[in-house]
């Protein structure tokens, strides 16, 4: 073999090597059942992760679609109405009478009251036939309105003593307060006997009340027309 040849054979044989060579490092490395198990297990791991993560999303993204919860409307505060001056007509004056505010006369409680006895001449007291005299008594406001000035002692029965039946508050009596209510000017009887008269207090809008446990007994008179 001349060295031609030679030098041709050696190119070739490196170049087989380097080829081999080559083709080596693309060979699958061998992998053994263990590691094989660990790399499915990985996967399947891996794989059940992202399933999760997955349904997460979802449950989000479906929550995003409900719709928002109301908001509860703030309710506004209750408004206590302020009592007015109302004009109503009356037998005296047909066309108007302003009447001073008192409370809500609406509320069964508004008008109430307690006698706490007599002030003067109580029952069976002596007076002279035509004697005039002035009965008064003591009483509470025991209602939750005020007794203006424009409430009445009126007549619910008996003798009117030469009165009209009504006679005018002379001041006003808050809830609570004590007063004497007072009817002047009356007049005995000419003739002998004995006589009664019974009062209620009546509001501006014309109610009429009581004492008692149903409000029905009326404030009372009772004297004994006499000659000495």
């Amino acid at each position: 073999m001349n060295k031609r040849h030679l030098l041709v054979f050696t190119i070739s044989l490196l170049f087989i090597s380097v080829v081999l060579g080559a083709c080596n490092y693309y060979t699958v490395p061998t992998v053994s059942e263990e590691e094989l198990a660990m790399h499915v297990a990985g996967t399947r791991s891996a794989l059940s992760t992202q399933s999760s993560v997955e349904t997460m999303i979802v449950q989000l993204e479906e929550l995003k679609k409900q719709p928002t919860c109301p908001v509860c409307p703030t309710c506004p505060p209750a408004i206590t109405p302020t009592p007015r001056a109302t004009t109503i007509p009356t037998e005296e004056n047909p066309e108007s009478l302003t009447i001073t505010p008192i409370g809500d006369q609406t509320d069964p409680s508004c008008l109430r009251f307690e006698y706490l006895g007599d002030v003067n001449f109580p029952p069976d007291s002596y007076l002279k036939p035509g004697e005039e005299f002035t009965k008064t008594w003591w009483v509470r406001n025991t209602g939750t309105c005020t007794w203006t000035t424009q409430f009445n002692l009126v007549m619910s029965g008996g003798e009117a003593f030469g009165t009209t039946g009504k006679v005018g508050f002379t001041q006003e009596v808050a809830p609570g307060e004590s007063v004497q209510l007072s009817l002047p000017g009356l007049v005995a009887p000419k003739q002998t006997g004995t006589y009664y008269s019974y009062w209620l207090i009546s509001s501006p809008y014309g109610k009429t009340v009581g004492y008692g446990p149903n409000q029905q007994w009326g404030l009372g008179i009772k004297i004994i027309v006499a000659i000495d």
